[in-house]
């Protein structure tokens, strides 16, 4: 059993790593996409006939951490500020959009364990169904069905 203990140990340490690493990775497109479109921005000025370029090529953005505030979220419990974020998300979720938030929020506390809390908490609450990986839909309340009317005979 020694060598599954390992196993899972280094499994674990690697996990760590590549989230450390996609972390890193995202900063760093962020910073490209605002490179690109302030170099844009400043030859359409220069050509002053030209429309500012867009990157085309990018993916589109869903539920950027921009549309929410990190303040309203503060003092929040988890799951309440995970469906926050997802309606305003158009009633979805990314991962990594509510990781970010969840972390500046301080609603989590430690960057290396954030995947694994958020997946429990969208797992345990209930209230949201997996799209496609990192990617939660809020399930819409289902109604309630209403009580049978019993038929009280009349006495007159």
């Amino acid at each position: 059993m020694r060598t599954n203990d390992d196993t899972y140990t280094e499994l674990i340490a690697l996990r760590d790593r590549l989230d450390a690493r996609q972390t890193e990775l995202q900063r760093e497109l962020e910073d490209v996409s605002r490179n690109f479109e302030s170099v844009s921005t400043t030859l359409a000025l220069l050509d002053r006939d030209a429309v500012p370029l867009t990157n085309a090529a990018a993916p589109p953005q869903r539920g950027t951490a921009s549309s929410i505030d990190v303040a309203s979220l503060r003092g929040m419990k988890q799951v309440p500020a995970l469906k926050m974020i997802a309606e305003h998300g158009g009633g979805q979720l990314t991962t990594v959009t509510a990781k970010k938030l969840l972390l500046q929020a301080g609603l989590i506390r430690t960057p290396k364990n954030a995947n694994n809390i958020l997946f429990s908490v969208i797992q345990r609450s209930g209230l949201f169904e997996r799209v496609e990986p990192g990617v939660y839909r809020l399930i819409a309340a289902k109604p309630t069905r209403p009580e049978r009317a019993v038929d009280i005979p009349t006495l007159y």
